[in-house]
């Protein structure tokens, strides 16, 4: 018995530090296509997901972060629909790690390596998807997420966050029966970050560039800022303006020239929460000059049930979007999509 004691209080000593928290969803969607021939699509579906979240701290700042979930558009699956040779009422979504990192981090410095989140801003959607430009891609087929390294630096009392991912591995090094080689390089993309405080004003500086590939690659730069105002009667506000291109010059196919705005207003209404942005951004390439596209988000967040334990949330979202497929030779600037939906969440912890 002395002995049972002992175990169970070395178990409760290792575990003490490892939480187990999760969220699940349920959303109703009425998703409207139209496109700019009058030709339009309309569907009703509903799409669901859960997660759970694993995190160890083992002290002295080394820490283990995880998360399980469904590796699908922003980490949900749809009611009803076949994925390989499944049968669609038959269907159950599978499970990936969504992220799993570790490393170490302290007041002054952190370094972690995995599958790891970047904070969502617009920087990421016109760099990493340059051909969708608005509709929060990063968010929805990233999840948010990136495999690589990334840390931070205290430097004049200021922290700079940096990450490299690897993109895309490449045979670095192949040759022939005739020793002819051939070298490419694996595709990475490096990104750095500092937040600047002005009085009441929040200046987020932010740049990215990848590398990979060989001399005749065409890989992006982009740069701008995040500036987030003083709030007024409890709203926040601010807004962003990033600029992308290729290297390379406007004659060259492949190359290319985007940029991206927002402005966005978040604050509380009653019980609940206000969110609303608008996005605009303009692609220009070899096929086409100047299209542009838009997306505007107004959501309310209303929370039901809040305790000790966790939460449940109901959160109305109307999303547009105007033209689509900016750069390519099938534009559309007539193109609109229209998502009503309820998100119905649960937080537990």
């Amino acid at each position: 018995m002395k002995y049972i004691i002992i175990y169970l209080s070395l178990f409760s000593i290792l575990v003490a530090d490892i939480n187990i928290s999760g969220d699940a969803r349920f959303r109703p969607r009425y998703d409207l296509k139209v496109n700019g021939d009058e030709s339009s699509t309309g569907d009703m579906y509903y799409l669901y997901r859960a997660r759970i979240n694993l995190k160890a701290d083992i002290d002295d700042g080394w820490f283990f972060n995880s998360k399980i979930g469904t590796n699908g558009t922003a980490g949900m699956a749809k009611m009803g629909t076949v994925y390989g040779d499944d049968i669609a009422y038959s269907y159950k979504p599978t499970v990936s790690f969504m992220e799993l990192y570790f490393g170490h981090s302290d007041e002054k410095s952190g370094l972690y390596a995995g599958i790891f989140p970047l904070k969502n801003n617009p920087s990421l959607d016109l760099h990493y998807y340059p051909s969708n430009l608005v509709d929060i891609p990063f968010a929805l087929f990233n999840n948010g997420t990136v495999i690589g390294t990334a840390g931070y630096e205290t430097l004049f009392n200021k922290r700079l966050n940096w990450f490299v991912s690897v993109d895309l591995n490449e045979t670095n090094v192949e040759k022939d029966i005739e020793g002819n080689s051939t070298e490419l390089s694996d595709y990475e993309t490096v990104g750095f970050d500092m937040i600047f405080n002005i009085s009441n004003v929040s200046l987020t500086p932010r740049f990215l560039k990848s590398f990979g590939g060989n001399d005749d690659s065409f890989l992006p730069t982009t740069y701008g800022m995040d500036v987030s105002l003083p709030k007024l009667s409890g709203f926040s506000s601010g807004f962003s303006y990033y600029l992308s291109s290729t290297n390379g010059s406007e004659d060259d196919a492949g190359h290319y020239k985007a940029n991206h705005m927002r402005v966005s207003v978040n604050g509380p209404i009653a019980k609940g929460k206000l969110k609303f942005f608008y996005d605009i951004a303009n692609m220009s390439n070899d096929n086409n000059e100047d299209d542009k596209v838009s997306y505007m988000w107004l959501s309310y967040n209303y929370t039901l049930y809040k305790g000790e334990k966790g939460e449940f949330t109901l959160n109305p979202t109307y999303r547009l979007q105007t033209g689509k497929n900016a750069g390519a030779s099938n534009f559309d600037e007539d193109f609109t999509r229209s998502k009503f939906e309820v998100t119905m969440q649960m937080k537990f912890k």
